[in-house]
This record gives C-alpha cells, structure tokens and sequence, in this order.
C-alpha cells in the first residue's frame, strides 16, 4: 500500500500488532519480512532501507496500481463522453478485484486501509453502471443495481441510478418507491434529507423530462463499442519445439515493430518445409504487446489445388472483427472497404500463410498505418507495393542438430554424433525434413540412429517413404509445387534429378533436356521460382549454376522413375556425359595447344567444373557407361596435368583433382 516509499518499522509494528506490541516484536517483524520475500516472485524484491523496508517491483505488477490506471482512464473516458471505452476500462478494473479488498490481514490495518480501498471501489463500480446506462443497458442493470442498494443503502448515487434503470424498463411506479425507501431510510440512519442525486431524478420523472429516456447509441459510440470490445486472437500456437532463426526473428520482428510508412507486408518466402509458417507464428507472438487490438490469422491455401477466394477469407476476418449480427456485403470489393474501415484506428496484426499469388493478398491488405501484415509463400510476390522480403533458407547445420536434440534427447544423439551429422546433411538441413527424422526416432527409442541413415541412404529405394509422420510429410510439401509446373518443366526436373553432379551448369541442363542454352536457362529459371532448384552463382555470361537440394532430389527421381522408361533415363545420362567428355576434351586441346586466351578460359572453365567433372566420372564408372568413363578419367587426368603445368595463369590455376577410383579405371 506504501506506493514504492519506505515504510518505517514503526509503522509496521503498529498495523501488525496495535498499541500493544510483543516483547520480540524485532525479532518477529524480521521473520515475518523474511518469509514475504520468499513469497515473492522474482519481479519483487524487499530491500532494507532505513528505518524500515521498501518494496521493489521489475517484472512484477501491483494489482491496486493497475486498478488505478484503469479506472482513471475510465473517469477521463466518461467525462469525454466515450461511454464504450469508460465502460470497458472501468470493467477492466473491477474484474481486478477478487472478493473483500485485505481478507485475513490484521484489524489495525483493515482499519487505516479498507476505507479509502472500498471507496475506490464503489467509485469504479458507479461510474461504470453511469457509462452502461449512457450506452442503453439499463435491462440488464436493474438486477445488479437492486443488489448493490441493498447492500449500500446510503449510497445515494446507487440509488438514483436504480430509479433511472426501472423508470426506463418501464416501471415507472416502482422507480418512485425506490425513492421514498431512500428517503426514509436516510431519516432513520442519518436523520437527513435527500441530496441532489436523488431529488433530481425524483423530479424529472414525474415531470417525464425526456434528458431520462434512454439514449439512442450514435454511430460513433457503435465504433468504439466494437474497437474496444472486439479483439480477435486468431493466431496459432508457437511450435513448441521452435530452435534457432535468431537472426531470422529479429529482422521480421524489427520491421513489424518499426516505424513504416503504410502497412506494406512483410513477405517470408522459401521453398515448401523451410519453416516460414512457423517463423511468422514465432514472429507475431513475440509482437503481440505491438498490437492490442488482437490478431487475425488465414491459411490462404496456396499449396493445395484451389486456394481461398479473398471473398471468403474476408467474411471470416468481419465476423471476427464485428459485433456478432453485423451485415457482411456481398461484394469483394465492398468487403475489403468494410475490412479496412474497421480496421482504421486499430492496430492488428494479420497472418496471411501460404500465399500463392500477389492478388489474392491485395483485397486483405489494412490501408491504415497501425496494423501489420505478415505474408508466407513459396513466390517472392514481388509486385506487392512496398513489401519487405525474407529470404528464408535451409536449417544451420548446428539449428538442425539443436532440433534433433531437443526431440530425439541430446544423450542419444550424442553418442552417434557422426551418424547424426550424415543425417542432416543428407536432409539437405530442411527443417521439415528434419522434424520428420527427429520425429520418427523419438517414436522408436529401440532405434539407433544408424538404422534411419541407413534407410535415408542405400536401404530403401524410396527414401521419401521415411520422410513422413502423421500429418508432415515431405513428399506431400514438394508435390504441391511440382503440380504447379508445367508438363516440360515438370520434365526437366526428373531429368536433372539423374545426375549424380552437385552443381548443374547450363550448358549441362542444355545437354541433359536436349535443347538450347537460352530455352535450358529459362527451364532452369522456372524450376527456381518454383523454389524447387536454387541458384548457386551466375558465369561470366550470365549464365545459371543452379544446385538441387538433396530432398528435392529424392522426390524428383521418384518422379523421372514413375514418368520414363530406363531406356529413357540411360539415354539422359549419356547425353550428360558425353557433354562432360565433349567440354573437357575442348579444355584439353585448349590448355595443349598454350594460346593464352583459350589457356585462360579453360583454366577458368576447369576450375569451376572439376569437381563435376569428377563426378560425370564416378557415375559413368557407376552406372556401366564404360567407354565414357575411361575417356573421361584420361581428359580428367590430362586436365590435372596441364593445369598444373600452365604457366603465366597461376591466379586461375585449379588444385590437381585425381578421383581414387581413376586408379582402378
């Protein structure tokens, strides 16, 4: 009650134990603050300071202060005649008070505090029933209001309030009675006449002064009604089992927090699994304190055949957003305005996942400045006026170990660390992936850990087919977007998915999809936005490098296994190989024949392709193209010579690379 003063032993000791202390009250007022502080959470602390103790809040709140604060912004509501707010404040504050104010403490304190705590109370309380009567609710007062002058029946304000509601309801008669009750019992008690509360009433409604008649709410007061009293909580659960992405949460929680212009989105974007659902879920919970006014959420449906209409999704956000019983337009365009016009003076944040399309996220779009919009998606929705966009990658390796910690129990992964390692890399770190593995091993604890590399790896021919529990399921996500190409794109894919390469160049692609360099880059291209390939680095020429993620490549040979013959397939293979044995054999002759600018390029061209090279040659020594693989071993082999040899080019010059296997070949 001290308000952060020191509150003096001498104080204590007489709210305590009266005029009459204990011979040990030292002792006893040491003890009782020693078990107080132990009570206390650790957003309190009592703190000596003479001549007595002071209490310190940090993470802790009083309820009495946060009592005065709502109640003070009520009083300030009330007075500006913003009945809604008063009565949603000034209800905040009361539904802080559970039972009697100081239950079980002493007399001697309950008889210098209680007073001026019940006073504040039965304030709050007559000015909330002043603003539910403002607002027309006078039906449902009556009730509450004959209670409250039974127990307080010399609370004249009470009383003239009960008047007001039963002379509304219709009851005029009785609202005279209740007057000459109070009067009556006034006499008796206090041996005085009514004040002006009464009175006032007492004659306006005999005169049937229409200022009593119940008010007729205006369309602002249905405004703030529905602004105060609304606040949806769409949002779903964190993930409970959310590791890493510190970097990732600052930047999205940073743009959400800041200070914008306009409520252009935030757009988080990555391939199917990244873990851009779960970040903007993260992201929004940890900025709930931003945006008071709640939190509205949609699937937008983009991974599934036909996404939600926007006109849809709209109906949803109103109901959530209006009084229950509000008309919902039936136009897309009058909903959106409707949308944006509630959402004016508010500040909510509103979750848009998956995401397919820039025209389905333009009608769902707030135009005020308070809200915030976080949009997932597999497209980067670039054309979205002013969006800010996150690249959202692959798993660190150590976030993909924390997660299979964390599920699978850190004992057991440790003692298989290397086998865990493999694991992940060969999840290529898709946190799907991952969750799906940690998943599947905390549901066979006789497992070691080695039994699921070995059926990721060589031990199943469908690898995917251990990539699925419950409802996550890897091949299920990269489905989705494989359905959304095109039959040539969807082509190319399968046929890329052959090659044993880590890095597929577009000469390569060329070779492989037996086309052009220009129409191999633009299938490439496609694959990209698909977020189904992903771009290494550009050549000289502007020319892809592109890499296949290691899962996307189990489901795309999936797919070139179930879409082609094996004719069909080796025929692709010795097409890619024999492109290999054609660049090398270039680079060879280039590098023999010492003209300085062909040295220089095929300097440069085997230092970005070697380490391809070697593994064009691993698959054909694999495979059983064993022509191929003996020619290419010998221009691998005259590669690492001459290239060791070069003079004059040492900046470009590549480290010899010899695959053991050539050996044996």
């Amino acid at each position: 009650m001290a308000r952060d003063r020191v509150v003096s032993d001498a104080w204590l000791r007489e709210v305590t134990w009266g005029p009459t202390p204990p011979a040990t009250v030292d002792q006893q007022l040491y003890t009782y603050v020693s078990r107080l502080r132990k009570l206390l959470s650790s957003g309190a602390t009592i703190v000596r300071r003479r001549p007595g103790y002071r209490l310190v809040l940090t993470d802790a709140s009083l309820d009495h202060t946060e009592f005065e604060r709502l109640a003070a912004l009520g009083y300030d509501a009330l007075d500006a005649r913003r009945h809604a707010e008063a009565a949603e404040h000034l209800g905040a504050a009361l539904a802080l008070w559970r039972g009697p104010a100081l239950g079980s403490v002493t007399e001697h304190l309950a008889r210098v505090e209680l007073p001026r705590l019940e006073e504040a109370r039965m304030a709050a309380l007559e000015g909330r029933i002043a603003a539910d009567l403002a607002l027309g609710r006078h039906d449902a007062l009556v009730s509450e209001l004959a209670g409250l002058v039974e127990v307080h029946p010399l609370r004249e304000r009470l009383r003239a309030q009960l008047m007001t509601a039963l002379y509304r309801t219709g009851r005029q008669a009785d609202a005279l009675a209740e007057y000459q009750r109070g009067r009556e019992t006034l006499a008796e008690e206090l041996g005085i006449d009514p004040s002006s509360a009464l009175n006032d009433v007492f004659q306006a409604i005999l005169s049937g002064d229409p200022k009593l008649t119940a008010p007729a709410p205006s369309l602002q007061e249905i405004h703030i009604q529905a602004r105060t009293r609304i606040r949806p909580a769409m949002l779903p659960p964190c993930v409970a089992d959310f590791v890493g992405r510190e970097r990732q949460l600052g930047v999205v929680t940073g743009l959400l927090r800041g200070n914008r212009t306009g409520a252009a989105p935030v757009v988080v974007t990555g391939t199917a699994g990244v873990g851009k659902s779960a970040l903007a879920v993260q992201a929004g919970r940890l900025c709930l304190g931003t945006f008071p006014d709640g939190q509205l959420y949609a699937d937008l449906g983009g991974t599934q055949a036909s996404p939600r209409d926007p006109y849809d999704v709209l109906e949803g956000f109103l109901q959530a957003l209006c009084e229950p019983g509000t008309p919902v337009p039936g136009t897309l365009e009058a909903r959106t305005q409707l949308y944006r016009s509630v959402l004016a003076e508010r500040r909510v944040l509103v979750v848009l996942d998956n995401a397919p399309h820039e025209q389905q996220v333009r009608p769902l779009l707030p135009g005020a400045v308070g809200s915030r919009v976080i949009v997932t998606s597999r497209s980067r929705l670039t054309a979205l006026e002013g969006a800010r966009s996150l690249e959202l990658d692959v798993f660190e390796h150590s976030e993909a170990l924390a997660l299979l910690n964390r599920v699978v129990g850190a004992d057991r992964v440790g003692a298989e660390q290397d086998v865990a390692d493999a694991m992940v890399a060969r999840c290529g770190r898709l946190p799907i992936a991952v969750r799906v593995m940690a998943g599947r091993l905390a549901a066979k604890p006789h497992w070691r850990l080695a039994e699921m590399a070995h059926r990721l790896g060589g031990g199943n021919r469908r690898p995917l087919d251990e990539l699925c529990l419950a409802d996550l399921d890897v091949r299920s996500a990269l489905h989705s977007s494989y359905l959304r190409l095109a039959a040539r794109a969807r082509a190319a894919l399968g046929r890329l998915s052959l090659l044993h390469t880590a890095e597929i160049p577009t000469w390569l692609a060329a070779a492989v999809l037996d086309t052009d360099e220009s129409q191999a880059q633009d299938l490439l291209e496609t694959l990209v936005d698909a977020r189904l390939l992903e771009v290494r680095e550009t050549d000289r020429s502007g020319r892809l490098r592109c890499r296949m993620p290691p899962v996307v490549r189990m489901f795309a040979h999936e797919c070139a296994e179930a879409g082609s013959s094996t004719a069909d397939r080796r025929s692709t293979v010795d097409r890619a190989l024999t492109a290999w044995l054609r660049q090398a054999r270039a680079a060879v002759s280039a590098l023999a024949d010492g003209h300085e600018g062909a040295e220089a390029g095929a300097l440069l061209w085997f230092e970005a392709e070697k380490h391809g090279l070697a593994a064009a040659f691993r698959q054909a020594d694999i495979d059983g193209h064993d022509t191929t693989a003996r020619l290419l071993a010998r221009a691998l082999t005259e590669l690492s010579r001459l290239s060791g040899a070069a003079g004059g080019h040492t900046a470009c010059r590549p480290r010899p690379v010899v695959p053991q296997a050539l050996t044996r070949v």
